[in-house]
């Protein structure tokens, strides 16, 4: 049986020079003007991890590194991340890869150069927890205060979304393109803004500047980043591209 050099990808990028300053090394695998960064693995490992469980030691330490190598690779140029995860069969198969993707990886490629990725979620501020003394309050006062707890919430609600509306508008114009994202529980919005390092500072300033309307309707909120464009990367591969 023939021994097969196991490969994990981890970003497409330009064709160049790849010391990372990373230990272990990856490598750049190049075809023409693009390159795939990788390194060796045992596929197994991730035969070996459950998925479903974050706390997961084995995952944990390969996410990490996942998210390592494109952060060193983004340090330098541009990125295109692939799917965590993601396994070839070989140089062979990472050149095949290349070949494929070339015609969609190297506008997109150019398209995000000398941008990041900035997160902004806002959620409604946690209601009191203090209990209003319910003592002999008949059951029609009862009903007429819990409407207009209701009729309040709800005018709260309004006003949180037509200022987050407000957010959204200001910084849309300061950013090439954005992406609503899943929402969990109480977010009122989650959204990815890919901006060009030079409107950053707008961009920022725009959050400062609405930032007390946000108080005012209370929303609280939440900014992450830089990151590499991993929302706006639009190459998608299967888990494993052994071929």
């Amino acid at each position: 049986m023939t021994d097969r050099q196991w490969l994990c990808a981890y970003v497409i990028t330009r064709n160049g020079p790849c010391d990372y300053g990373l230990d272990p090394a990856p490598w750049l695998v190049g075809h023409g003007d693009l390159g795939i960064v990788v390194s060796e693995i045992e596929p197994e490992v991730f035969e070996q991890i459950d998925p479903t469980d974050p706390a997961d030691g084995g995952l944990v330490r390969l996410a990490r590194r996942h998210d390592e190598v494109v952060r060193a690779v983004f340090r330098q140029a541009p990125v295109l991340p692939l799917r965590f995860g993601t396994v070839l069969a070989g140089t062979d198969a990472a050149v095949r890869l290349l070949r494929r993707s070339y015609d969609q990886a190297l506008p997109c490629l150019a398209q995000i150069e000398g941008h990041r990725e900035w997160g902004v979620r806002a959620r409604l501020a946690g209601a009191s927890q203090a209990r209003d003394d319910l003592t002999g309050l008949s059951g029609t006062e009862y009903l007429t205060l819990r409407r207009e707890r209701l009729t309040s919430a709800r005018r709260s609600r309004q006003s949180a979304a037509e200022a987050v509306g407000l957010l959204h508008t200001a910084l849309r114009r300061h950013a090439t393109r954005t992406a609503e994202r899943a929402r969990a529980h109480g977010v009122l919005a989650d959204t990815a803004y890919l901006v060009c390092q030079d409107q950053e500072s707008l961009f920022h300033r725009e959050i400062d500047r609405l930032t007390g309307a946000l108080d005012g309707s209370g929303v609280r909120l939440e900014t992450t980043g830089p990151w590499p464009p991993y929302t706006f990367a639009d190459i998608e591969l299967g888990r494993r591209a052994d071929v």
